[in-house]
């Protein structure tokens, strides 16, 4: 018989599942009532004669959510990839009624060969619209008035159904993990769309090649995109630190591990920008002048955050950003007053220096004790030459062998001393210093940013312009791409409505809060699959020509795909500029 305690615990379970479990509808495309939402054009769906159609998508531009049916009468699906390597396809609901329920299914892949994938490598995820807003290539959006706009972004995979309303379509994206040791062959099976329990099939066809895929943790590019772990804890509203912050956020981390990331990134302060104060408690590596006028440092937040990303497998370079920041304060606990306190000075101040100096000697010990210097690299981000340098020059006095990684414009008078050197995406690097870094086992990678309107990562961004980032690296010879932000979502704001904030809407993140994907996330991991394509066809990235070595490299599918990829790649030149 069931004690009251007991019987008490389990109502609460049964409140919480309850409470927590919320369907599709409840969760997603909450903007019905927006001006974006344009209306349903009321000739072309008529042309549509059944209630629903099940049909092959396109990659290369975003799915309309109303305007029309997409696709066409074929849903057959034709893919083609490397063994070890995702391969994605795309299937799009569009219907005339409501459908409650959409089940997606992937039967077995059986091979001529005799051989078969599992059903479990082929994880489904429904591609749900977000309030995004035409603001691409802004900076600051200050006093101009863009339109909302409503776009195919986020992706559920671990959601089981998902729906469709009236006079919309519903993108499914399905991916196939090529086992590692899969036969070379051609592999056919059925994917089955349950709409009410009503199912229609769709044919798929994989060809596997004889190439194998480098794992994650073996592949050449370079992937570094900036981590916030303490955006999220305030997102979360959780506290900084603790078991439940570390437990939310992982689920993201493991996201972006699975893309190849090389970085952890870390702050001398709190994060990247440290534009708001927050509690000393909550700094990354708190800092405290005693009523003595000494310094403390305490790593253990620091400590907790590296180990558990070294622990999820991203480990090969930690970065620390805060000797140069944007707005030049420089945060610590002032026992004196109790309270958090800040000094601003440029960087060839003696305060500067005074404070700097015992930072990085007590930095320098504990990364040692750690084992972790000599993957530790302190980092700079966007300053002129003579910032740059002064910064340079001063770590460098302090020990010649800290690492240094820099993002902004390429200067060739210091870049010797940058270990980790990301340049702005219209700059070229003359290819005899671009050897000369490669010979040291420096990395050289580009960016992108708020102002390049395409290729880009923004919401509004077509999804072949993800792809097309790593293609170009390869084109320039480079080790990799950056951006700054990967989960730098807006606080106390819906993140699937991001119209609202200074930022063209994307521009600070590629995922979604709870684990969500994006297409924009899931098709530059696709053109980093490419760069290892050309890595191993060519040997290595090549100077000219990236065009050509994609197109032979990358196993397209369908093949009609191939000249609307080579135009997106001629489309935009970076353009040669003086360093």
């Amino acid at each position: 018989m069931k004690t009251l305690s007991q019987a008490i615990l389990y109502a609460s379970m049964l409140i919480s599942v309850c409470c927590t479990a919320q369907s599709p509808e409840t969760k997603f495309e909450k903007f019905a009532t927006n001006n974006a939402v344009t209306r349903s054009d009321a000739g072309k769906w008529k042309l549509l004669k059944q209630d629903f159609r099940l049909s092959a998508g396109d990659f290369d531009t975003r799915i309309n959510y109303n305007q029309s049916p997409a696709g066409n009468a074929g849903s057959a699906v034709s893919v083609q990839g490397w063994k070890g390597e995702w391969v994605n396809c795309l299937l799009v609901v569009s219907s005339k009624k409501d459908i409650r329920s959409v089940k997606t299914t992937v039967g077995t892949l059986t091979g001529s060969n005799g051989a078969s994938i599992d059903p479990k490598n082929a994880p489904v995820g429904y591609v749900y619209y977000v309030l995004a807003d035409n603001s691409r290539g802004v900076c600051h959006k200050k006093n101009i008035k863009y339109n909302d706009i409503v776009v195919p972004d986020l992706i559920a995979f671990s959601a089981g159904t998902s729906f469709v309303k009236s006079f919309t379509n519903r993108p499914i994206w399905i991916s196939i993990a090529v086992p590692a040791d899969a036969r070379p062959g051609t592999y056919k099976g059925k994917i089955t769309v349950s709409l009410d329990g009503s199912p229609v099939t769709s044919d798929i066809t994989l060809k596997v090649s004889n190439n194998t895929m480098p794992s994650v943790a073996k592949r050449k590019f370079f992937l570094d995109l900036w981590q916030y772990p303490l955006t999220e804890a305030e997102y979360y509203k959780v506290k900084p630190w603790s078991d439940q912050h570390f437990n939310l956020i992982k689920r993201t981390m493991l996201q972006l591990k699975d893309a190849g990331q090389k970085v952890i990134t870390t702050s001398f302060f709190w994060d990247m920008f440290n534009s708001t104060p927050r509690k000393a408690e909550d700094m990354m590596i708190r800092v405290t002048k005693t009523k003595a006028g000494q310094w403390q440092y305490d790593f253990k937040n620091f400590d907790r955050w590296v180990q558990f990303m070294m622990g999820i497998g991203i480990k090969d370079q930690i970065t620390c950003y805060g000797m140069a920041p944007l707005n030049y304060r420089y945060h610590y606990f002032d026992e004196a007053t109790g309270k958090m306190a800040f000094f601003s000075q440029g960087v060839n101040g003696e305060d500067y220096k005074k404070f700097w100096a015992p930072y990085l000697k007590a930095f320098e010990q504990h990364l040692k004790e750690k084992g972790w210097f000599n993957i530790t690299t302190l980092g700079i981000d966007e300053k002129e030459q003579a910032v740059l340098t002064t910064v340079v020059n001063f770590i460098k006095s302090q020990n010649k062998d800290w690492k240094i990684s820099a993002t902004g414009k390429y200067f060739p008078q210091v870049q010797d001393k940058i270990y980790n050197y990301s340049i702005t995406s219209n700059q070229q690097i003359p290819d005899n210093e671009l050897a000369q870094r490669k010979a040291k086992g420096y990395v050289t990678t580009f960016y992108t940013s708020c102002w390049e309107i395409f290729p880009n990562t923004f919401v509004m961004s077509d999804p072949i312009d993800a792809t097309w980032l790593s293609w170009n690296a390869a084109n320039r010879n480079l080790d990799g791409y950056l951006r700054w932000a990967f989960d730098y979502w807006p606080v106390n704001k819906n993140a699937q409505q991001d119209v609202r904030t200074s930022l063209a809407s994307g521009d600070n993140f590629l995922v979604y809060p709870s684990g969500y994907s994006s297409m924009r996330f899931e098709m530059l991991k696709d053109g980093i699959e490419d760069y290892e394509k050309i890595n191993q066809k060519f040997g290595g990235p090549v100077a000219q020509g990236a065009s050509s070595a994609v197109m032979q490299a990358r196993s397209m599918a369908p093949a009609a795909g191939g000249g609307k990829l080579k135009t997106s790649l001629s489309d935009f030149d970076f353009k040669k500029v003086s360093a």
